[in-house]
């Protein structure tokens, strides 16, 4: 049985760093001994972690739930607390993910992942809100401020 493992990836309008599109429902192989870096489908576990490597500032950037199979190398940079991104030989792309469908997955995890989230990825005011409220801790509000607003002396103010 073949180990398969489902992830987020990021695309830029649907296609890769070096131009090449993809499409929902179709699957993807690369021949080669499978790397993470060098060669390989890559793609995060945890949807906050595929920001290191694509940004979500940007409003081109699309992100997929995938599914890697075949030969799969595991990396984890835990130094930088990212766990779990993977190269792998094949890849399918599921679906594209709705705003809705990104914010209720990262909603829904620990205070490290909404903090890793909101420093990469693009929030509307109403999203800002919804984090903030199920995350009432002055850390959520400086990130909010500083990587949202581009308030540089967010984390040197004290809360009134």
């Amino acid at each position: 049985m073949m180990n398969r493992v489902r992830g987020y990836k990021a695309y830029d309008n649907m296609n890769d760093r070096f131009n090449n599109e993809y499409e929902v429902g179709k699957e993807y192989f690369v021949d080669g001994p499978i790397k993470f870096k060098q060669c390989g489908f890559h793609f995060c576990k945890n949807l906050e972690d595929v920001f290191r490597y694509y940004d979500g500032f940007d409003e081109n950037t699309v992100i997929c739930e995938v599914e890697g199979y075949g030969d799969i190398d595991t990396y984890n940079d835990e130094f930088y607390g990212y766990y779990d991104m993977y190269a792998s030989s094949n890849l399918k792309i599921i679906k594209v993910l709705s705003r809705e469908e990104i914010i209720d997955i990262v909603i829904n995890r620990s205070i490290d992942s909404i903090k890793r989230f909101i420093s990469g990825f693009k929030l509307t005011e109403t999203e800002e809100k919804m984090i903030l409220d199920k995350f009432k801790e002055e850390v959520i509000e400086k990130y909010i401020s500083y990587y949202q607003k581009n308030d540089k002396e967010a984390f040197q103010r004290k809360r009134k």
